[in-house]
């Protein structure tokens, strides 16, 4: 008598499928810290990139334009706005150099008062992410015909990411050049940025 041919059964056990659980929730866990301090990083990093940018901006905005422009911080330390103003934004022709000082703008009361070359220069409150600084009394001003800071004073500002565990210092020169660091104060180092000297 022929035995039938019998088919391999295809699939996994219950207990295949269990183990694979069990390993997939070991690796999850293990990867978690890293992947909430990845978001944190790339947090701190986008704001701090846009301020950069921003600063950078204005200073150019004040060469191109030929005006002195004030570039302040407003708000809280956790609720935080950057503004920038020009001297003599209206009632003056393009290229007249208006050396005067300017009053910084209130970015956190009124951004339409934050104008470089008619248009609005703000970085809201809303736009930092979770992301802090230390104080917002920095404030610069940009001179029309050099890009330096009135005053030849150096400006900064330390950003701390938003679960407080990275920190980035910003530092305008009085040249007007701005440069990243990390301080000595900052939980954790950030490749890519040099310590703080």
């Amino acid at each position: 008598m022929r035995m039938p041919k019998t088919r391999a059964s295809s699939g996994f056990t219950l207990v295949e499928l269990m183990v694979t659980l069990a390993v997939a929730t070991i690796l999850l866990v293990l990867a978690t810290p890293s992947f909430v301090d990845m978001i944190d990083k790339s947090r701190l990093k986008g704001v701090v990139d846009n301020s950069v940018d921003f600063i950078k901006d204005a200073r150019a905005e004040s060469v191109k334009h030929n005006r002195n422009v004030s570039v302040a911080f407003g708000g809280t330390t956790t609720a935080w706005c950057v503004g920038a103003k020009a001297a003599g934004e209206s009632g003056v022709t393009a290229g007249d150099l208006i050396p005067a000082s300017v009053t910084a703008c209130d970015c956190d009361g009124g951004p339409s008062a934050c104008t470089v070359g008619g248009q609005q220069k703000v970085i809201a409150s809303g736009a930092n992410n979770g992301v802090a600084i230390d104080s917002t009394a920095a404030s610069l001003q940009f001179d029309g015909r050099l890009g330096t800071v009135n005053g030849l004073t150096t400006t900064s500002a330390t950003f701390s990411s938003p679960r407080r565990m990275f920190d980035l210092k910003m530092t305008i020169t009085p040249l007007g050049q701005v440069s990243l660091c990390v301080p000595s104060t900052s939980k954790r180092a950030m490749s890519g940025y040099p310590s703080c000297s």
